[in-house]
């Protein structure tokens, strides 16, 4: 057996060469104890190999437990992490820090950060605890049971870094685990866009009178996100001056609210095409509301259409939601030959589209209500940079 001796450091040296005496070993096992598993019970060690002397091994035993003992979060408070994230949430919603949508998103993402490391105090939370949380969840140790994505878990561990913030600016904790923890990297899919021909094909193929086509109709040929389309009435539409008022969206929960940005509230122009889409949708929509208010009840109340009257509604005049819009387009993606596409990707159809005729950047960036030149300037890059492929390539046939 290999020879085994404690140190103070809170860590042991495992002599690796059982052949030779301390004196001349120079292969060591340096191990420290990191406490016993939240979940599991268990008690887990960290390893690390070492070549040298024996005095040098307790070195750098010291140094490897110093090391380890940094990474730990110093401080003492009763508060388990799924206590403390909950606390840090309540408090984000009451004082109205960010949107509803944003509370709803943190606490599913602090509920799956729960079934891991929920029962742990707080400041025993340690990167190498973060690190096989984040890996477990990329196998599947989830809350569906499914592998969760990169880009999902990274975002998990943005979160948990803002709430381990605020608890150093309470003076709960005084170092953030999430600084040396090791998030895997984003894997979102960039998003496509149809070509001109495919987009136009698309376009041609939709009724604008039913409201699920209707809705797809705005989202290619205005790029208006989710919200931007359930919360469009039709007193944000002027047909005299052939613009749209995009003051406001619809959020999962049901609020009509200002825009997510400044930048998103904006006034665009609408085209031809996209006039006499809304003007047949319009006369079709009051003519369905005239149908259902023939079998109402006086007291059920009539529906009207009116300048607060939403532009895509059910058939009771409601405004839909936007989860609402996104499981519509699921359904009837198939017909149009686009499965597997996005609802969000006609936006980014839209915003190519432009590029691909030249639109400056900054253009680009006020149609789409971009609160930042970047994402408008990525996609007018890309294009610009497959028109010079093109031309080079012509020029390589030559040669």
């Amino acid at each position: 057996m290999s020879s085994m001796a404690d140190t103070n450091g809170g860590g042991f040296i495992i002599q690796k060469e059982k052949d030779k005496p301390k004196n001349k070993c120079r292969k060591w096992e340096l191990r420290i104890s990191l406490g016993k598993d939240p979940r599991t019970g268990r008690y887990k060690t960290k390893s690390r190999r070492f070549a040298g002397t024996y005095t040098q091994a307790k070195v750098a035993l010291r140094e490897f437990v110093e090391e380890v003992e940094g990474d730990r979060v110093q401080g003492r408070t009763t508060y388990t992490l799924e206590e403390y994230c909950k606390r840090y949430v309540d408090r984000r919603e009451l004082n109205k820090e960010v949107a509803a949508t944003t509370i709803d998103r943190q606490r599913q993402q602090f509920k799956a950060v729960a079934k891991h490391l929920g029962k742990a105090n707080l400041a025993a939370i340690t990167p190498t605890m973060l690190d096989d949380m984040y890996i477990a969840m990329l196998k599947g140790d989830t809350l569906s049971g499914r592998p969760s994505g990169g880009s999902y878990v990274n975002q998990i561990h943005d979160n948990l870094t803002l709430v381990f913030e605020q608890a150093k600016k309470e003076g709960i904790l005084v170092f953030n685990p999430c600084d040396k923890a090791n998030p895997p990297k984003m894997d979102t899919k960039a998003k496509r866009a149809l070509s001109p021909a495919k987009a136009h094909e698309f376009i041609e193929a939709l009724d604008p009178e039913p409201d699920r086509q209707c809705a797809y109709l705005l989202a290619i040929t205005m790029g208006l996100r989710r919200g931007e389309i359930c919360g469009l009435s039709w007193g944000d539409i002027d047909f005299d001056r052939m613009v749209a008022d995009i003051r406001y969206s619809y959020d999962a929960r049901g609020n009509l609210k200002a825009t997510k940005t400044k930048a998103g509230t904006r006034v665009l122009p609408l085209s031809d095409k996209t006039v006499q889409v809304l003007k047949a949708h319009k006369e079709a929509q009051f003519k369905r509301y005239a149908r259902t208010n023939q079998w109402r009840k006086p007291e059920e109340g009539y529906i009207e259409q009116t300048d607060d009257s939403p532009v895509i509604s059910d058939n009771c005049g409601t405004r839909v939601l936007p989860t609402s819009l996104s499981r519509w387009w699921t359904e009837d993606r198939p017909k149009y030959g686009l499965d597997g596409w996005c609802l969000h990707e006609f936006r980014h159809t839209y915003l190519t589209l432009l590029a691909i005729s030249g639109v400056h950047p900054k253009v680009m960036q006020e149609l789409a209500g971009h609160y930042s030149s970047q994402i408008s300037m990525d996609i007018y890059t890309h294009v610009n940079m497959d028109s010079k492929r093109e031309a080079v390539n012509a020029v390589s046939a030559v040669f």
